[in-house]
């Protein structure tokens, strides 16, 4: 931490030190950002570290997956785990675990209580116009599961002309993507079509192949001057084979093949999302919100398979998980121009249904290639669970943004969630039915302070997460769990002058009555509310724009996650280092136009050395990966040559070590990706003023 702070006063002192010309059109300060208070407002009025990936940015990547966008911004990693599948890293150590909060233009893609980890495989990468993530608690606004961080993926209104463009995608991994966009519009409103397609056969990995399909389609419309909107409707279709990750012994090796030849992962998504504003006058406007979800998961999982007595038989399961969900979300604005100052009055209503079931199934396993080769169900009832459950969460919230002097504003929120989940048991055997109740009582308040071109912010803030479905019944008996609460502080600054901008974040996160499983004196184990952590990091990003052709972007993290009192499977892990948690994450970038139509961005990513156990036992020394990307424009059309990882770094995304686990299955692995080549081209067909 001392480093930490050292390293700041030394990037003060050296920007203060300075003295170059001025460009207007580097200005991060005046950025306009709607996921701070659910409405448009300027970063630099928002009491919160939050970052944007803007559409030039994006056009600049030219990505192909949302990683590749995510991984630079400073305190943001989103490990790969094959086939656009993830898991995620703000402020928390890398994860499967519920404390993201996914959202499409403003409204949560999947219902509080069933997360997934793979939720961003549900977003159409060619339908996002720019990104915000805030990063810290912000349940305040957005309610459960908002602690590490809110991703806001946003897209883009219908433009005032007539488009039609084309893009296509290919690389050396066997990936190929098209990408089609139409949009039409007139005096009202308007239309826009976005599709996306992804195939990738014969990956770097064995038994690795997936596909993607997505439709969005947005219509914005203007009835009058006070009554606008849009509808949107979001389709996503998705199969992937499932790896899985690879144990010491395939990893050290570089052993790229897969024990799976059946396992599976499928998703069916669809949304449907009406936005109504009504302008009352100046002073006030009401949005209503409406969204309707329907969605399926059906699997195959790796991770459910384990071992028997006998060497060549395993057992495993095929389970399907479907919900659909009506949401309401009722929001009225009222601007106090007397008292310098802005009121948000909202709530939200989130009625959900859920039905699951899974089979149990026999695999077998040919010890003579080392894979798992077919499965079958047995010839007794193969039904493993069968429930359904409604989830109802009712909220409101109070938010108010006021100025206390010329240089000084204050944002405060509170809101109050209330959970009623209705579980019922279909089996006679496992989890009783029951119901349970939640509730939770979140406030937030930060600072901002401007003077000139530079300022900054202080805030508390607080988060939660009711208990997943999965966490409550998966045992003999219901355990009497509490949200898992957050609490957060924090204290930034920012400055720009000249050519050069910088902004860093400080903070502070304990977590309390994290679920954890408890073996019982009875022997039987259940989750209860006995794990507590402490957070603290420093966040960055600096910027700085030599002259109109080059540019430099730095960002990054120092972090630390530690145990303060927690026991996990019978070991006292208080104090040590949290497992699969990087001190430091690292990303330095370049962007060079090389004249008018070609362009070059240079980018280095490094990871730090982590503990791969709770018991701090065993480490991964990190990895650094460098990625050089071109852009040529010629005329309606952009052509690119992406060279990733150019160094051909061999590395994990993600590496851990089950402690009450021996020998090589202990490990878990999930190989990073090879160096690769890709090349794209997008053609705008049509275009006009």
């Amino acid at each position: 931490m001392k480093f930490c702070l050292g390293l700041l006063s030394i990037l003060l002192l050296f920007i203060n030190a300075q003295g170059l010309a001025q460009d207007s059109s580097f200005n991060q300060l005046g950025t306009v950002v709607v996921t701070a208070s659910k409405f448009n407002e300027r970063r630099i009025e928002s009491p919160i570290a939050i970052s944007t990936i803007s559409t030039k940015s994006m056009k600049e990547t030219n990505a192909s997956r949302i990683d590749f966008l995510l991984n630079s911004v400073s305190g943001v990693y989103m490990p790969s785990i094959g086939n656009e599948q993830h898991m995620m890293a703000i402020r928390q150590p890398i994860s499967l675990k519920g404390l993201y909060l996914y959202l499409e233009d403003g409204m949560p893609i999947r219902t509080s209580g069933l997360f997934s980890n793979n939720a961003l495989i549900e977003i159409n990468t060619n339908n996002i116009g720019h990104i915000e993530i805030i990063k810290g608690p912000a349940s305040a606004l957005y309610g459960a599961e908002a602690i590490g961080g809110v991703l806001n993926f946003i897209s883009e209104a219908t433009i005032n002309m007539p488009l039609v463009q084309f893009r296509s995608q290919v690389n050396s991994l066997g990936l190929k993507q098209l990408d089609l966009s139409l949009s039409s519009s007139n005096s009202k409103g308007g239309w826009t079509m976005n599709t996306s397609w992804s195939d990738q056969q014969g990956g770097p990995i064995d038994y690795s192949n997936y596909y993607k399909k997505a439709l969005s389609v947005r219509h914005d419309f203007s009835i009058t001057k006070k009554i606008s909107g849009f509808q949107s409707l979001q389709y996503i279709n998705y199969n992937a084979q499932m790896t899985g990750s690879v144990d010491s012994v395939h990893f050290f090796q570089h052993n790229f093949s897969s024990l799976q030849t059946f396992t599976y992962r499928k998703i069916n998504a669809l949304r449907f999302r009406q936005k109504l504003n009504y302008q009352w006058n100046k002073n006030n406007a009401s949005i209503l919100n409406f969204m309707y979800r329907n969605n399926t998961m059906d699997q195959n999982p790796t991770y459910s398979i384990a071992s028997t007595s006998n060497l060549t038989k395993f057992k495993g399961q095929i389970n399907s998980n479907h919900f659909n969900s009506i949401v309401i979300d009722l929001q009225q604005a009222i601007q106090l121009p007397e008292l310098q100052s802005k009121l948000v009055f909202g709530g939200v209503l989130d009625i959900s249904h859920q039905h699951f079931n899974a089979h149990y199934i026999d695999i077998f396993k040919d010890t003579a290639i080392g894979k798992y080769t077919k499965y079958s169900f047995p010839i007794r009832d193969s039904l493993l669970s069968y429930y359904t459950s409604n989830i109802l969460n009712k909220a409101v919230y109070i938010n108010l943004i006021t100025s206390i002097s010329h240089a000084i504003k204050m944002n405060a929120t509170v809101r109050y969630d209330q959970f009623d989940y209705l579980f019922n048991n279909k089996l006679t055997t496992g989890t009783p039915s029951s119901n349970n109740y939640f509730k939770q009582f979140t406030p937030k308040i930060g600072f901002t302070y401007n003077n000139n071109k530079w300022g900054g912010y202080i805030n508390y803030g607080e988060g939660f997460v009711p208990p997943q479905i999965t966490e409550m019944y998966n045992a003999v008996r219901v355990p009497y769990l509490l949200p898992q609460s957050f609490s957060n502080k924090e204290i930034g600054i920012w400055y720009q002058k000249k050519k050069w901008y910088t902004e860093i974040s400080m903070y502070q996160m304990m977590g309390r009555n994290e679920i954890i499983s408890v073996r019982q004196s009875d022997g039987v184990n259940l989750n209860q509310n006995a794990g507590s952590t402490n957070h603290i990091g420093i966040e960055y990003t600096i910027k700085y724009k030599a002259d109109k052709k080059i540019e430099f972007n730095w960002n990054g993290t120092f972090a630390k996650h530690t145990y303060t009192s927690t026991n996990i499977k019978g070991v006292d892990v208080s104090g040590k280092e949290m497992s699969a948690a990087p001190n430091f994450w690292n990303n330095l970038s370049s962007i060079w136009k090389i004249n008018n139509k070609l362009s070059a961005l240079a980018e280095w990513q490094h990871q730090s050395d982590y503990f791969m156990d709770e018991t701090n036992a065993t480490k991964y020394p990190g990895f650094d990966v460098v990625n050089i990307r071109f852009n040529y424009q010629m005329n309606k059309s952009t052509f690119w040559l992406h060279l990733l990882n150019i160094g051909n770094a061999y590395y994990a995304t993600m590496a851990t070590k089950n402690f009450s686990v021996k020998g090589n299955a202990a490990y878990s692995y999930y190989i990073g990706e090879p160096r690769s080549i890709a090349l794209g081209w997008k053609w705008t067909i049509e275009k006009r003023d």
